[in-house]
């Protein structure tokens, strides 16, 4: 009898029992991540452990874990827990925010502000150098207020009416003749004229005076609002191009401006007028503003549409950049306006 005849189907069984165990030793494992890969049978079982402690976390367990310790659930009603992604945050920012810069170029006679300055409306920020416009100012006032010319164009018209009044009445008397009258009317009408040409002549002379005054408040900078100087970028002594006007910045910071990116689905709980409640800074301090902008479109990428909302800060509390929060739920109500009626038709 042949022995490696006997032997084969035992090498057989052999190989088809180790092919069966390593299949379903390695068999895929979909993990959490949905992929599907070979997993040794040690990591089988730390799987297997993973999932279970993922089915044993509670809904309590994820908010304590995205909002603190102290973020609760409240147990008689789960529908009003608010998750951070629908929470509507803003910024404050300031009013206004204005580039104070010069109309003319030129060099600064002087700069008058600090950076942190408080200013006020029309206060001057700085000035361009005017020596050469006052100095013709001056010019023009000393010509504004001759009047010379126009007392001695009024005397001789004044002269030129006697005349033509005494050479009228020997006329009628036939002592003078039809030509001698023509000729006295013509010069009272010149010296008429000549009186004009005189005040139309100073007309001009004053409005050339205005003229240079409003070319010497064109070289004054002054601030066009009550605000804060942040930022001065020329010194005393530079050149302003019309290239880089820009002398000072200067910030409104009474009030404020707020600025959210609230959700479509709270359009119907905000409108312009409205007075809502907000939190703002590090200690949510509750504050109270007015809606002053709902903006009629929204951004489709964010699901979102824009709103302004002014913020009394008389006593500057506040500063430009604070995280302020939007409570709609605690909108203060205001009223609202009238709406006309329609015209009756008949």
């Amino acid at each position: 009898m042949n022995t490696a005849h006997i032997r084969f189907p035992y090498r057989s069984a052999i190989v088809l029992a180790v092919a069966t165990f390593c299949a379903i030793s390695f068999a895929p494992i979909r993990l959490a991540g949905g992929s599907d890969r070979a997993v040794p049978p040690r990591a089988v079982k730390s799987v297997h452990k993973t999932a279970a402690a993922s089915s044993n976390t509670s809904t309590r367990d994820v908010a304590q874990m995205r909002f603190g310790k102290d973020s609760m659930m409240p147990s008689d009603n789960r529908q009003s827990f608010q998750s951070a992604g629908d929470v509507i945050q803003g910024f404050t920012e300031p009013y206004s925010d204005i580039n104070m810069a010069a109309s003319e170029m030129g060099t600064l006679a002087d700069v008058f502000v600090r950076e942190g300055q408080v200013v006020k409306a029309g206060e001057l920020i700085a000035k361009l150098d005017d020596a050469v416009l006052r100095a013709s100012l001056e010019v023009a006032a000393a010509g504004m207020s001759a009047e010379g010319e126009l007392k001695s164009a009024a005397t001789q018209l004044e002269l030129k009416k006697v005349e033509q009044e005494k050479l009228a009445e020997l006329f009628g008397r036939q002592h003078a003749s039809q030509q001698e009258l023509d000729r006295v009317r013509g010069e009272v009408d010149i010296a008429t004229a000549r009186l004009q040409s005189v005040c139309e002549d100073l007309e001009v002379r004053r409005l050339e005076h205005a003229r240079i005054q409003t070319q010497l408040k064109q070289r004054q900078i002054r601030s066009t609002i009550d605000g804060v100087v942040v930022d001065v970028r020329k010194d005393k002594g530079e050149f302003v191009s019309p290239s880089d006007p820009v002398v000072a910045q200067i910030v409104q910071l009474d009030p404020l401006l707020v600025v959210f990116s609230v959700p479509i689905g709270n359009r119907d709980q905000i409108h312009s007028g409205q007075t809502v409640a907000m939190s703002i800074g590090e200690r949510a301090a509750a504050v109270q503003g007015e809606v002053e902008f709902v903006s009629p479109t929204a951004d489709a990428s964010s699901g979102s549409f824009r709103v302004h909302v002014r913020l009394p800060n008389s006593e500057r509390r506040w500063h430009g950049g604070e995280k302020t929060i939007l409570l709609l739920d605690e909108a203060v109500p205001s009223p609202q306006p009238t709406e006309k009626l329609a015209k009756k038709t008949r």
